[in-house]
């Protein structure tokens, strides 16, 4: 996820030195659903047009397919080396998780059809600290905890939230996220981007009040982000999480 600093949400983030596809440009190779070779490797779940577009232009060999309960999915490869290719899939959700076409029923639905070994969810965050996460940053999130559950007693509110860690083998690989990663700068000495992993928070508040997020920071004081769009990495995370227990 790209992050944004506490007190400068609506700032700009470092240009980038690549041009992403209009959606005018995008693919139109086409295959049935019969044909298209599952099961898949990993599926990257998008809300916004930006973000769609990002993961785009980093997938090979692009072909589009349809499934009526699911939607358009985009199908592609992604890795460097030439004889071993991750299988990827791409799609869009609407913003909240609840709501038609929106992350709860996208995934779960997603899952059962192209049964992906990782599924992530590529997005905005809002960085809880301004002094570590700059923006522009990248997180990445090893545990998602759910701040929306709270007690309210005659001593104050108490969080009690959920608590979701990735996978045994993606946590290990999310150790090593930002090893030989350089950004794609249009001016790498404006500023350096790092890559930064640790507990994410989520929820269905889009918080733009300081006072709200000085709350979330002395009630989750080890978190480095919040999600911005609706609980939606939280249910990517327990839908995936459910149907690999089965």
């Amino acid at each position: 996820m790209e992050a944004s600093t506490r007190r400068n949400t609506h700032g700009d983030p470092p240009k980038i030195s690549v041009n992403l596809p209009k959606l005018s440009e995008l693919t139109q190779s086409k295959k049935p659903w019969r044909e298209v070779q599952l099961p898949i490797d990993i599926l990257l779940l998008t809300v916004k047009d930006v973000e769609f577009l990002s993961c785009y232009y980093y997938i090979n060999d692009l072909i589009k397919s349809y499934l009526k309960g699911l939607g358009l999915v985009y199908f592609g490869s992604i890795g460097e080396d030439k004889d071993v290719k991750l299988k990827v899939a791409l799609m869009k959700c609407s913003e909240g998780s609840n709501v038609p076409g929106g992350a709860l029923i996208v995934v779960k639905n997603a899952v059962t059809q192209l049964r992906p070994k990782a599924v992530f969810s590529v997005g905005h965050c809002s960085g809880m600290n301004q002094e570590s996460t700059k923006l522009g940053d990248v997180v990445v999130s090893k545990k998602l905890t759910t701040y929306s559950y709270q007690k309210v007693a005659k001593d104050g509110k108490k969080f009690r939230g959920f608590i979701t860690p990735v996978s045994r083998d993606i946590a290990e690989l999310i150790e090593c996220a930002g090893h030989g990663w350089n950004p794609p700068l249009e001016n790498p000495k404006e500023r350096k981007v790092e890559v930064h992993c640790g507990e994410v928070l989520s929820g269905s508040e889009l918080v733009q009040a300081e006072w709200r997020r000085d709350e979330l920071v002395k009630s989750f004081p080890e978190a480095i982000a919040i999600e911005t769009e609706g609980e939606l990495v939280f249910f990517v995370s327990g839908v995936f999480s459910a149907a690999r227990d089965l």
